[in-house]
This record gives structure tokens, sequence and C-alpha cells, in this order.
């Protein structure tokens, strides 16, 4: 929740520096990635979540931050290649990745 509310205060609050340069990139992959994986409610057994495994998700969700960021480099949309950018992404999504690892089963559900 609280990852959702700080992407959405990005939008409306503009502080130049790190505020506008990097949280959105911060929250925004990991509040997709506790969506994504059911982590945000107590019952998370429908077929969605079983696809999305851990690790998969990490996965998924990085090769799609980077490649954003390669389109960026190559100058395939308009916008600018930061390569902290990269940091960013993972900064918050490992660490979702890492307790989402070590979650038991039955807290899981």
């Amino acid at each position: 929740m609280i990852f959702g509310g700080t992407g959405l205060l990005t939008t409306v609050v503009h502080r130049p520096g790190f505020w506008d340069g990097y949280v959105l990139d911060m929250v925004g992959p990991a509040w997709n990635y506790i969506l994504f994986r059911g982590l945000f409610t107590s019952y998370s057994d429908k077929a969605w979540a079983r696809f999305f495994s851990p690790t998969r998700t990490f996965v998924l969700f990085v090769a799609f931050c980077f490649g954003v960021e390669a389109a960026q480099y190559l100058e395939l949309y308009d916008s600018t290649f930061d390569p902290l950018d990269l940091l960013a992404y993972v900064s918050l999504l490992g660490p979702c990745y890492v307790i989402d690892r070590g979650l038991p089963g039955r807290l899981k559900r």
C-alpha cells in the first residue's frame, strides 16, 4: 500500500532531484511485484498467483525495466536514459523478491 501510494504521489507532487528522478522507478516495480504475486491479500491461491512464481515475476520485471532503459538508450522513444534508473528498479524489487522467497507457505496464503 505504501509503495502504491508513494508512486501515485510522485505524479502529483513534483520535487526536482531524487523524488522526480528515482522514487517512481523504485516503488513502481516493487508495488507491481506485490500485486502480481498476490501478496496484498490473504487469499492468493489463484491461477494468476501460481503462474507468477517469485523467480518468474522477478525476472520478468527486471527484464521489462532493463528493456525500457535499453529503449531509452537507443532513443526508440522520446525519453532520457539514466543508468542510475537500473539501480533504482532493483533497489526495492530485489528486497521484495528476497522477502517473498523467505516467507513460509502458510504466511503467503
